[in-house]
């Protein structure tokens, strides 16, 4: 067996990381570019780093009106804004959303065109430096080599990818998950272990993505209750860089078919993708089964179900039971219970489901007829 695996980002980890920033993004850099959310102004974080980084001589230029699933016409926006100002790096603080937006804004300023220029991975060269600090506990956006842009043209999302498309570094701080709502909390750790997961069952999965999966899945499966129900510090903490181990694994393999899905439904319903992806999570990979048995019974083991007693079939389909039960326990909406969904796009969204570049390294490959047939079974049960 053949692979590749890649992943040039230096992490940064611990509480208080974030007070660190001035010695991490080098002095001849001054010119950074600040991009963020709403939420990260009211609380007060992007007044700490602009006191940080302007007492050693940045000029910072602070954007905070991303928001979740960003679309092209907005990507493109803020690169005509800020084409003029000769930004020289890129500070994204947020979730996947601002740090895929970061990424699609650096591609733009470096090479210009538009977002669905480079959805075929034609990213050349080297892109601005770029700096993501996650504040929640599912992206995994901070190492990997893509992002993931909405197509206003097409209702669906693009993936701007490719071995340019990734961090300069990534700054992981537990401090800034405290902020994060309980609920959030839930739905991108629910995100974090179907990344985890799907690395570990698809197709193209090799011996570096199976041990950073399997010690992600480890990981969130003891501290994803205690971080949402409880918000424990340790366990917030263990669940960030459980999201970061998950990204690099997904990364050096493949996501799958429950991400063809939520995808789908991102691109069309704007549904946050943690949410989409969590409802989906058991559901699809039963019907993955056939594919790869023994991988999900692997699974079932790293969930923390004592497999021992049970045949190959057995450990894989408790290991899908466990997602469910997780999903309910941390409130994640059942499919058929979201207004938004409307059984008259399910033919439009299983087209875009079955072309999805992953889908291909899904256990089973799944048809359009099979996807159709799948948001049916979700919607009437």
């Amino acid at each position: 067996m053949a692979w590749e695996f890649d992943t040039p980002v230096r992490i940064y980890c611990g509480r208080n990381m974030l007070q660190q920033l001035s010695s991490i993004i080098p002095e001849e850099l001054t010119r950074v570019l600040v991009l963020t959310s709403p939420s990260m102004i009211r609380h007060g974080l992007v007044r700490l780093i602009s006191e940080q980084l302007s007492a050693v001589g940045h000029e910072l230029t602070v954007y905070s009106e991303i928001h979740p699933n960003p679309k092209d016409i907005e990507v493109e926006a803020i690169r005509d804004k800020m084409k003029k100002k000769e930004i020289q790096a890129i500070l994204a603080l947020g979730g996947g959303s601002v740090i895929d937006a970061a990424k699609a804004v650096d591609v733009l300023l470096v090479h210009g065109g538009r977002c669905s220029d480079y959805e075929n991975g034609d990213v050349p060269k080297r892109l601005l430096p770029l700096y993501a600090i996650p504040t929640t506990c599912g992206t995994g956006s901070e190492v990997t080599h893509e992002s993931i842009v909405n197509n206003t043209s097409t209702g669906e999302k693009d993936c701007i990818y490719g071995h340019n498309v990734i961090a300069t570094a990534a700054i992981l701080d537990a401090n800034l998950l405290d902020l994060l709502p309980s609920h959030l909390v839930g739905s991108t750790g629910m995100d974090a272990l179907t990344h985890a997961i799907e690395a570990y069952v698809c197709k193209v999965h090799n011996p570096l993505s199976d041990a950073l999966a399997k010690q992600a899945i480890e990981m969130i499966a003891r501290n994803i209750l205690p971080a949402t129900k409880n918000k424990d510090k340790d366990a917030l903490e263990q669940m960030l860089i459980a999201s970061t181990l998950a990204g690099i694994a997904f990364s050096g393999a493949d996501v799958a078919a429950v991400h063809s899905i939520s995808e789908a439904l991102g691109g069309l319903y704007n549904i946050p993708h943690g949410i989409a992806n969590g409802m989906l999570l058991a559901d699809v990979s039963r019907k993955s089964l056939p594919g790869a048995s023994d991988r999900y019974a692997d699974v079932g083991s790293f969930l923390g179900i004592d497999c021992s007693h049970l045949t190959t079939e057995e450990a894989a389909l408790a290991a899908c039971d466990r997602m469910e039960e997780l999903a309910g326990e941390l409130g994640i909406p059942r499919f058929k219970e979201l207004e938004e969904i409307d059984p008259k796009d399910f033919k439009r969204l299983a087209i875009t489901a079955a072309n999805a570049a992953e889908t291909q390294d899904n256990p089973c490959v799944f048809s359009e007829e099979d996807f159709f047939n799948i948001l049916m079974e979700l919607y009437n049960t």
